[in-house]
């Protein structure tokens, strides 16, 4: 569950101030249709993933991990996707889980917004997204960037605390 969240959907409750001409909601979930593959994971801070004594704030340079996330986000609303998960062993070796995840999803002015089921329930995440006719962006940080490295205290990825991901559209 928690893994495509974070992938996907970090920051919660994103207000924006409009006027009451302004106030309409536009779903444009025909914006969002498509497939998506990640083609840029940055970190705020260089870091050693692979432990070849080179650090790098891009996290795709640092491991093949991250190569098979990816989206698609299909027309009836639902979506599904590839995540990945690092962890580390106790000599600090990176260990890669990727799972699919699936669900609904909804974008409204910039709002990405999705439901998956869990545990025989549902759990709901919005996140601000950027939106290009050729890409789709968004930024984790603080506590959200620590689901992607599980245990990263004492890791190599310890010293991460924002994310920015960019998914280009195939």
């Amino acid at each position: 569950m928690k893994n495509i969240f974070y992938p996907l959907i970090a920051l919660l409750f994103v207000f924006t101030a409009c006027s009451d001409d302004d106030n309409q909601s536009i779903n444009n979930n025909t914006a969002l249709v498509g497939n998506y593959v990640l083609s840029t994971l940055t970190a705020d801070v260089a870091v050693d993933l692979n432990q070849d004594m080179i650090t790098n704030i891009e996290l795709t340079d640092e491991t093949s991990c991250f190569d098979t996330m990816a989206i698609a986000f299909n027309a009836d609303g639902t979506f599904s996707s590839t995540v990945a998960e690092v962890s580390f062993d106790a000599a600090n070796n990176l260990i890669c889980n990727t799972s699919v995840e699936s669900g609904t999803y909804s974008y409204v002015n910039g709002v990405l917004t999705i439901t998956i089921s869990v545990n025989g329930g549902t759990a709901t995440e919005s996140q601000q997204v950027l939106l290009t006719p050729t890409s789709l962006s968004f930024n984790v940080d603080d506590n959200d960037v620590a689901q992607y490295f599980s245990g990263a205290s004492g890791t190599p990825a310890s010293g991460i605390t924002s994310l920015d991901f960019v998914y280009n559209k195939i």
